[in-house]
């Protein structure tokens, strides 16, 4: 278990968030309250409410408003992010409170491998996520660096922001660049751990059913020779646990499926925006630190959008595939009434798990490749080899009147 979520434990505890299956001490529990509150308020009052002020007040045309709401965006989520996670804070305790029964229960080497590949892939799809969202906060540290010294601006802060008092005086330019620093860290810490902390949840169901599947494949191998009483016992086993997987699913579904929703539509809006805005940048034959964080930024936005694809995909696939396992089990074997009741378990399955955007579309690959084929990154890409051809074709045209 810490193998698949030490990652995601770290950075929840660092924000006060983490959702602790054992029962703590009363000064753990305040330092974590403590933890929460502070981080909270130091993003509500450094970054959120002095970008939405700048947006308001100090925009003035298309692109400082697109500039303002690549990053506006992205902290708002954050903050929603971390409020989730705390005010969800029981249900999720319940959850990885199952996650350490299942790798505390003492199982056969076969059922721990299976649940060992899919922590392997919860791990370093936070790893990964992590690393594009640093990168994310690295590249657009250099673009203000890189925007100052071509405006000469000596009191400038690391955000879009208007504060209602004189920050450029020493000790408020001080204190006030200390605060956005510390917001854009926290906010870059709780909008990946919460991605890799849903990764975590999803992977490790999709490592159970897998450990269900196995189960039934040596379903009938386990009762021979003739120990039907032994094979209903282990059957009636898989039924139930078949059936608390189910509602672990639906747990999941019903807490994450708004929050995914927002995800989703922020995702695909913040993809058009800064799409656009790298089409528009390349356009005008800009070179610099803006077009590195719009590519950056493009990149942050699929990688996550994948992320949430790929581990719908994987629970789609799980939950179905028990139905051919149930058939692919040596049931030939058994007596006809008892083959019979495997059925109960291929009905079961045939109502498939889902990770879903507010209830209207699963994640899936397919969502995935629908979203991108139609996405500005793609008609950037289209639009940058067309020029390189005509260049090309160009330079073609200019040698043969040469010669």
């Amino acid at each position: 278990m810490h193998f698949a979520m030490g990652w995601s434990k770290y950075n929840m505890w660092f924000l006060g968030v983490w959702p602790e299956p054992i029962k703590t001490s009363r000064a753990k529990r305040y330092i974590s309250n403590l933890i929460f509150w502070s981080t909270l308020i130091i993003v509500l009052l450094f970054v959120c409410l002095p970008i939405n002020a700048h947006l308001f007040i100090m925009s003035t045309n298309l692109s400082q408003i697109i500039q303002n709401l690549s990053i506006n965006v992205p902290c708002f989520l954050a903050f929603i992010k971390q409020l989730f996670l705390r005010y969800h804070r029981k249900a999720l305790t319940l959850l990885v409170g199952q996650i350490l029964n299942d790798w505390t229960r003492p199982i056969p080497e076969a059922e721990r491998q299976a649940m060992m590949r899919n922590a392997k892939r919860s791990h370093l799809i936070s790893i990964l996520g992590s690393t594009v969202t640093y990168l994310l906060l690295t590249a657009f540290t250099l673009m203000s660096i890189w925007n100052n010294m071509q405006f000469e601006e000596l009191y400038s802060l690391p955000f879009p922001s208007f504060f209602p008092y004189n920050y450029k005086k020493s000790p408020n330019f001080e204190l006030t660049w200390f605060g956005e620093t510390m917001g854009a860290i926290i906010t870059t810490i709780c909008y990946s751990c919460f991605d890799s902390f849903v990764a975590v949840l999803t992977l490790h169901l999709c490592g159970q059913l897998a450990v269900l599947k196995i189960n039934l494949n040596s379903l009938v191998n386990a009762t021979r020779p003739d120990n039907f009483a032994k094979f209903q016992e282990r059957l009636g086993f898989i039924v139930n646990r078949h059936k608390e997987l189910y509602r672990y699913a639906t747990v999941i579904e019903d807490y994450f499926n708004i929050t995914l929703l927002v995800q989703t539509m922020i995702s695909t809006s913040m993809l058009c925006m800064t799409g656009y805005r790298l089409v528009t940048t390349i356009n005008e034959g800009q070179v610099g630190a803006d077009i590195i964080f719009y590519i950056v930024h493009v990149i942050h936005v699929i990688t996550h959008f994948f992320f949430y694809c790929y581990i719908g995909e994987q629970l789609l696939t799980e939950s179905l595939s028990v139905t051919q396992s149930a058939y692919d089990c040596e049931w030939y074997d058994l007596p006809p009434k008892k083959a019979v009741s495997l059925t109960i378990v291929m009905m079961q399955a045939n109502v498939s798990f889902k990770l879903t955007a507010g209830k209207f579309s699963p994640f899936s690959l397919k969502l995935f490749s629908a979203v991108i084929i139609l996405s500005p990154a793609a008609i950037t890409t289209q639009r940058i080899r067309s020029g390189v051809l005509r260049s090309q074709q160009q330079k073609a045209v200019n040698f043969t009147i040469v010669s």
